[in-house]
């Protein structure tokens, strides 16, 4: 829907905000006031996502990422000192995946996360990126090749039109009636979420001076290079280290989803007080990294495998709670606790189709950390309530240029001088494959995976809707 520009106009969307019981029950409140509402809320609970056009142009990258996440805040008073909330915040509906378009042409995707993780939302940005890419190319090509001599990313197969068939594709407004009671929720909720909004902090980073392959360069994960960076970081501001959570897809397995990866292992710990030892040598730095790094994506390939132990200790807790014995010891001691107030909530989640990925802490007092590892940058999208993001961010800035002068700085493209002698060293494939505990290709882990095989093929076929024949027009074949 567009934003009104009515201040004070009925923004039913803010019931999204609500806690589950009730805006539950406030919905069934408006079905039953009125056959109307009913109607509006089965039309939108039946559409595929939300196309949300907000009169609105951000100033900085650090404000797109909270408009994209939570909206903006902005109250008008008239003259009657009656206030009304304009921003963007009423401007959602948080039950559904939505596509959000500024004043600028700035888009982004805000999804609800109980249905679907992080990848499925990525597999959505990336084909209308790359379809948004192909369709311009097409434009260029079809005149000189021929309509059909760039495949199009996605391969819909168009029913021809009858007369019989009767689709009206025009926009309508949904119209909803309030009971004196709902008007009064309705502000009540927009209230709440406007605190929320208000002790919300989102900072961004963009880090340029180097990316995966300096790192890869290096034999290291970039991914568990850049769990060590973030839990240093807060170490270095807090000198603590505490509990942080990385998801890992587990797609291998028939309806999988994700196992928690825990990133303050042992060796992280011993990292983050030798890097910050005043008589620890840049060697022995060097090495505490390395241990670090490796015991991570040990472990990353662990939870990837099934073998983690959140997901399963959680399905115990809530067969305790179904068979009333919650009151299990092991579930209010103190591990267990430790184990479920997450610091540093962290996620690697992108494509060259994004240019931020983010969300918001999951503890009070934690941050929510969202990046992408592309080959020479790093980007990051920081949240939390109450707490020195922006400083936060700085000492990652800091940390992550420290880091960098431990390493050997290679160049990474190939030159070969007259004497045909190599100068650079090229990226080992291990490490290049593990870019990312969420995967390399489309969520899926590529890294022990020949490219020729048919499994492969058949993770092209599922993930991309593209015919592994299409790729013969790209110099690739792929077996059936």
């Amino acid at each position: 829907g567009r934003q009104s520009s009515v201040a004070g106009s009925p923004s039913v969307g803010v019931f999204t905000t609500l806690a589950r019981p009730s805006w539950a029950s406030i919905r069934e409140d408006l079905v039953k006031y009125s056959v109307a509402n009913e109607n509006s809320l089965q039309i939108i609970d039946s559409a595929l996502f939300v196309l949300v056009l907000d009169d609105y142009t951000p100033t900085d990258i650090h404000e797109s990422a909270s408009n994209m996440l939570h909206g903006t805040y902005k109250v008008t008073v008239d003259d009657n000192l009656v206030d009304s909330q304009v921003g963007t915040c009423c401007n959602r509906w948080y039950d559904k995946l939505q596509i959000i378009v500024c004043a600028d042409g700035s888009a982004g995707i805000n999804f609800e996360h109980s249905a679907i993780d992080g990848h499925t939302a990525l597999r959505f940005v990336s084909d209308i990126f790359a379809d948004t890419v192909v369709s311009f190319a097409q434009s260029i090509t079809n005149a000189i090749y021929g309509k059909d001599a760039l495949p199009s990313v996605i391969q819909a197969k168009k029913k021809p039109r009858t007369p019989k068939d009767s689709f009206d594709c025009s926009p309508k407004r949904l119209c909803f009636e309030f009971p004196a009671s709902v008007e009064d929720a309705l502000y009540h909720a927009e209230t709440a979420l406007g605190d929320e909004i208000c002790s919300s902090d989102t900072h961004v980073l963009e880090f340029k001076s180097f990316g995966k392959k300096l790192i890869t360069t290096n034999k290291m994960s970039p991914d568990s290079f850049v769990q060590m960076a973030m839990l240093l970081a807060y170490y270095r501001l807090y000198g603590k280290i505490v509990c942080a959570y990385e998801p890992v897809l587990t797609k291998k397995f028939f309806h999988g989803r994700t196992e928690a990866m825990r990133t303050a292992t042992p060796e992280a710990s011993s990292f983050c007080k030798k890097f910050c030892c005043r008589q620890a040598t840049t060697t022995e730095k060097l090495e505490a990294l390395r241990k670090a790094t490796v015991e991570h994506s040990r472990l990353v390939k662990e939870a990837g495998n099934g073998k983690g132990v959140d997901r399963h200790l959680y399905a115990l807790f809530c067969i305790a709670q179904l068979n009333n014995k919650s009151a299990n010891k092991f579930f209010h001691s103190k591990p267990w606790n430790l184990l479920n107030h997450t610091i540093l909530s962290t996620s690697n989640c992108g494509n060259p189709s994004l240019r931020l990925f983010g969300f918001g802490p999951v503890a009070p007092d934690g941050f929510g950390v969202g990046y992408i590892i592309k080959d020479h940058g790093l980007q990051f999208s920081v949240s939390s309530k109450h707490r020195q993001t922006e400083r936060y961010v700085t000492t990652l800035r800091r940390t992550l240029q420290d880091l960098a002068n431990l390493m050997d700085h290679h160049d990474l493209v190939n030159v070969e001088t007259h004497s045909n002698e190599q100068v650079a060293l090229a990226p080992p494939d291990e490490y290049d494959a593990e870019a990312s505990a969420y995967g390399g290709f489309w969520g899926e882990d590529t890294s022990e995976i020949d490219p020729r095989s048919a499994y492969f093929s058949r993770v092209i076929a599922r993930e991309s809707g593209m015919r592994s024949s299409d790729f013969s027009s790209f110099g690739v074949g792929l077996n059936e």
